[in-house]
């Protein structure tokens, strides 16, 4: 509703830049609840046409016109300069479920993260918006609302997020089913606080996660880590499935501690399958000053081996829901995260004898691996209360994914090209009695699934570039390594370096390449795809081919033995660490947005390669030592 305490403010909105001031750009809303927007222009009588984005296809739908008051409001500048200004405002009420997700392409998208964009525009121009952080900014500027407006205005939509999922209801409190309080045995380091629980969304899906937290003291910085995969294999249960580093895994030692878990199986190459030590990383954080907090997310599981009493001996526990790649998994995420920022008084960890209550101080960092990568990406653009955040291997456009396999040129066993495109753009649910059916394609039927799981698309829409963004640190680690070949075979990362390249773009970020110096540069282009960012392929099986993208890097710590001798080696020793920032240029800001790029990086070597500029990047936002980055594979070396 409009809110008469910033007429003030909306006089500013001259023809000259006519603005919508309310509700602020990019903040939260249920798509359940009617919307008002209001604003100025410099006309009396003036019309303006309200269109929304149909998330269908893309386009434009037109829901109205508000016509300007006749009688002006008058606002006088600091400098004594006059305008008249006539008010505006227009009642959507509740908007149809497609202008805030895609609703018929597959069910998952549905009830997915909303996100409604309104344009106003008055004859051929569309009206400046503000979030609320470039509002506040521009009220305190003491300069000439009309003349600052394009200075401070950060759009030209109105977009509000259902950050809840559309149609659906707010996260229930965090419920622990178990827990226990550890000690490392360290006198540096504190006891910690620990529990397996669970929390709902989208009216009942239980979704199971992991929070730790030092026992006493505090307020503590929160760190919300978004894990890779989607499935966490069953070898470690007798079954045959290696997993691709899904879920939560951890083990309790008799000494009521955590250590490595892996189990010895033939079915693994060289006859040992390691699983993600998640449970290490929580307590390594946490007994250093941190509350951590990790999702299951849907469809994936918890599951903890424990030799101490103080812990069942073997549990499993299974979130709700199927996996969906970057979609359902952004609502677990951000429901955890509001869990932590808003609700934290609620939420007890530890053992049935001794709970501890957690105390955050405000501040929140997230940060995200390969399929969490992409999660991080999606829940900061639709409003995660984070501080900074992190990405490591991170999709971000799918559309592009889609192309880079379709240009290996190489189907998987029983699909054709185009499927093996799909199903590596997470894009349907074949099953198993139809393994080559259930796929949608990035064309006119299809493309907004891609385009909606796809940080890209809405960071080219402006997501990223809102006034909170320009100075929040925000760092971004990939590798060179697009495909390897060991023993004859060919491996494809998941996440080639044109999708970390294209976000990078997209926020101005400064591009670091770490090499050996000599014969290696850095790449001079990247693939990307021709033509606006989003739009459909004329034809799924015909692709139109990629263009170049030029890119430039600044090399940095050359010749660093730690650097992988091979595509597909490892790093011998830890990357020393890169001094960011960097020193800005007389009289420009500080550049807080970087992206790290190392050779022979490839998807799961980087743990060496990233770990002492991502720990500098943690300490110097949150004042205290970082844990385990999760590429790591021992959380418990120190």
């Amino acid at each position: 509703m409009f809110n008469f305490r910033l007429a003030f403010v909306l006089v500013a909105c001259v023809s000259l830049a006519a603005c919508v001031i309310d509700p602020p750009s990019r903040t939260s809303q249920e798509s359940s609840q009617p919307t008002t927007l209001a604003g100025f222009v410099g006309s009396p009588g003036q019309d303006i046409t309200i269109q929304a984005v149909d998330q269908n296809s893309g386009t434009l739908v037109t829901l109205g016109t508000a016509t300007a008051s006749a009688s002006a409001t008058p606002y006088t500048a600091p400098s004594g300069t006059s305008y008249k200004l006539y008010h505006w405002s227009f009642d959507t009420g509740v908007l149809a479920a497609n202008l805030w997700s895609p609703q018929e392409i597959v069910p998952d998208l549905k009830t997915a993260q909303g996100h409604l964009e309104i344009f106003a525009s008055a004859g051929s121009q569309n009206l400046y918006t503000f979030s609320q952080a470039a509002r506040d900014s521009w009220l305190a500027s003491g300069k000439d609302l009309v003349a600052s407006t394009p200075e401070y205005s950060d759009g030209t939509s109105t977009v509000l997020f259902d950050q809840d999922g559309v149609g659906n209801g707010p996260e229930t409190p965090w419920v622990t089913v178990a827990g226990m309080i550890s000690s490392s045995h360290s006198p540096y380091y504190s006891p910690v606080a620990w529990s397996v629980g669970y929390y709902t969304v989208e009216g009942g899906k239980k979704i199971y996660g992991l929070i730790c937290s030092p026992t006493e003291g505090g307020p503590y910085p929160v760190v919300v880590y978004n894990h890779g995969g989607t499935d966490r294999g069953d070898v470690d249960l007798g079954g045959t499935d290696l997993g691709n580093g899904g879920g939560l895994t951890g083990v309790v030692t008799a000494a009521g501690w955590t250590s490595q878990p892996f189990v010895a199986t033939p079915l693994a190459p060289g006859g040992v399958q390691i699983f993600p030590d998640s449970l290490g990383q929580c307590l390594d954080w946490a007994k250093r000053g941190w509350i951590f907090a990790t999702s299951s997310y849907r469809g994936e599981q918890v599951h903890i081996t424990s030799a101490s009493p103080e812990f069942p001996a073997s549990s499993t526990w299974t979130s709700d829901g199927v996996p969906e790649l970057c979609m359902g998994e952004v609502t677990d995420a951000m429901a955890l995260a509001d869990l932590l920022a808003n609700h934290a008084s609620s939420i007890e960890l530890g053992s049935t004898a001794e709970k501890v209550k957690i105390a955050p101080n405000g501040k929140l960092l997230m940060y995200g691996y390969s399929h969490g990568g992409c999660i991080t990406y999606r829940a900061v653009e639709q409003g995660a209360p984070v501080t900074a955040f992190s990405v490591i291997e991170g999709f971000t456009d799918f559309r592009l994914a889609y192309m880079n396999i379709w240009n290996n040129g190489v189907a998987a066993a029983g699909l054709t090209l185009e499927q093996t495109a799909a199903a590596g753009s997470g894009a349907g649910k074949p099953s198993a009695a139809n393994f080559s059916g259930g796929f949608y394609y990035p064309d006119a039927n299809g493309v907004m699934g891609y385009n909606w799981r796809s940080a890209h698309y809405f960071a080219s829409r402006g997501d990223l570039s809102i006034q909170k963004f320009k100075t929040m640190p925000i760092l971004i680690f990939h590798g060179d390594v697009d495909k390897t070949s060991a023993n004859g075979q060919e491996a494809l990362n998941p996440v080639f370096l044109d999708e970390a390249a294209e976000i990078a773009a997209d926020i101005g970020a400064t591009n670091i390449f770490v090499g050996p110096g000599g014969a290696v540069t850095p790449p001079t282009s990247e693939p990307c795809v021709a033509g606006a960012v989003g739009a459909p392929f004329p034809d799924a099986n015909n692709p139109p081919a990629t263009v170049s993208c030029p890119i430039a890097f600044n090399q940095m710590d050359t010749g660093d033995p730690c650097l992988s001798p091979s595509p597909t080696g490892f790093f011998s020793k830890i990357c020393l660490v890169l001094k960011l920032p960097l020193p800005p240029a007389p009289g420009q800001p500080q550049q807080q947005h970087y992206f790290v790029v190392y050779h022979n990086m490839n998807h799961i070597n980087g743990g060496p390669a990233i770990k002492e500029t991502f720990n500098r990047f943690a300490e110097l936002g949150f004042d205290r030592q970082p844990g385990c980055d999760g590429l790591e594979i021992d959380c418990n070396s120190d």
